[in-house]
């Protein structure tokens, strides 16, 4: 059972260590993706989730999570896509 007062974070957490993981074998793109991506489904359950619900993921305001989470996540998208990972020479 997920613990109340950690709610949701427990998941977002292991997406993030999972997407650190596939970063550490070598697939950096794919890391990235995971970890953007998760970033994006956190401000979701943020906006979608109750207060009690949503656990840690509530910090500030939920519009103020919300938009830190999907500028965070949409910031590290167009990075991670933008990316030339074709070795040079």
């Amino acid at each position: 059972m997920i613990s109340a007062r950690f709610g949701v974070l427990w998941l977002v957490a292991a997406s993030l260590v999972a997407g650190l993981v596939v970063i550490g074998f070598g697939d950096v793109r794919l890391g990235g993706l995971i970890v953007a991506g998760t970033l994006v489904v956190a401000a979701l359950l943020r906006l979608a989730l109750p207060r009690r619900l949503a656990g840690a993921l509530v910090v500030r305001s939920r519009a103020a999570d919300v938009i830190f989470l999907l500028l965070i996540g949409f910031g590290l998208l167009s990075i991670v896509m933008a990316l030339d990972l074709r070795p040079k020479g």
